[in-house]
């Protein structure tokens, strides 16, 4: 089992938390100066888990820099690439005269054998993997051309690489510490994701393209009651054989993926004040519902209670917040 361990500067009083942060970040991580652009109250979090020869960790920290220098490398052999997914807060890359801002739902990796700095403007909550620079380099990645450059989570093959990663570290405490699948697996990932971006095209990123324009076609048209597999089969010029092929590995089938964000998007009317004058009926027929017994048997499959009662309960606690905030600012 690859076991997570923890570290924490809560265990310390405010003024040795940046001093105690740098020794977690330089025994774990690699050797680095942070300081937290004149804040006092830094705070700082590392859950940190091996895969062989690679770490898997997640980084929860209050705003703050961290700078390697060539001197600090000579001090360091461990030649790691650090692949980030960035969960919360922005981050800012910089090496190589380059720099890229990372935003949550983005990734991207730097090389640890070269000088950087990170900087952190305001809170961050990080996913990261450092593997040795030699495992990338033997599948032909260019990381001269790759480091230091922007990666979208939400489609084409970066999204398969983010989702990758971040369930790996959800899931590390069920995976082998010696499991190198894991570690190829992203590898693979950015090295296809690198491709993609300089536009040469693979199987992985054509299929993540088809499967942006299946999500994109439904999302415009989720009100439409006729929206149905052979009606997007058609809108795309694509057999029904190949949408559900291109569904195979999603989890989840087209129509099951068409009636969940139908749910979705009724679920968020319902928590909204602003659709307080709207019947149930009303918003669930504006997602393209028909049927009044379909919907209600839907919405409680799903999400566990029934409409009117989820609407009572979320339209319950927007208000109490709501009143919480008035009374605040009074």
């Amino acid at each position: 089992m690859g076991a997570i361990a923890v570290v924490s500067t809560q265990e310390v009083g405010r003024p040795d938390r940046l001093a105690l942060w740098g020794e977690f970040v330089r025994r774990h991580i690699g050797h680095l100066a942070a300081d937290t652009f004149g804040d006092s109250g830094f705070a700082g979090r590392l859950e940190l888990g091996s895969l062989g020869h690679s770490k898997l960790c997640r980084i929860i920290a209050s705003r703050h820099r961290v700078v390697r220098t060539p001197e600090l490398i000579r001090r360091d052999d461990r030649g790691y690439v650090k692949i980030v997914a960035q969960m919360r807060g922005v981050a800012c890359f910089e090496q190589a005269g380059r720099k890229v801002v990372l935003s949550p739902g983005e990734w991207s990796l730097y090389d640890t054998t070269r000088a950087y700095i990170v900087s952190n403007s305001d809170a961050i909550d990080q996913i990261a993997l450092l593997l040795p620079r030699d495992d990338l380099e033997r599948l032909g990645i260019d990381l001269d051309a790759t480091v230091v450059r922007r990666f979208s989570g939400r489609d084409g093959v970066g999204r398969l690489a983010y989702e990758y990663l971040t369930a790996a570290f959800r899931h590390l405490p069920d995976i082998a510490d010696t499991d190198s699948e894991v570690v190829t697996g992203v590898a693979n990932l950015v090295r296809l994701a690198a491709l993609d971006k300089a536009g040469i095209d693979t199987e992985a990123s054509l299929r993540e393209a088809a499967l942006s324009r299946v999500r994109a076609l439904i999302e415009a048209n989720l009100h439409d009651p006729n929206l149905s597999v052979e009606q997007i089969a058609a809108a795309l010029g694509r057999s029904k054989r190949y949408l559900h092929k291109l569904f195979s590995d999603e989890g989840e089938t087209l129509s099951a993926y068409l009636w969940r964000r139908r749910l979705e998007r009724i679920r968020q009317d319902l928590s909204d004040p602003a659709c307080l004058a709207r019947s149930i009926t009303e918003i669930a027929f504006a997602w393209g519902f028909n049927s009044s017994t379909h919907f209600s048997r839907s919405f409680r499959d799903r999400f566990g209670v029934p409409p009117r009662s989820y609407r009572s309960t979320a339209l319950a606690d927007a208000g109490y917040w709501q009143r919480m905030a008035v009374a605040g600012g009074a």
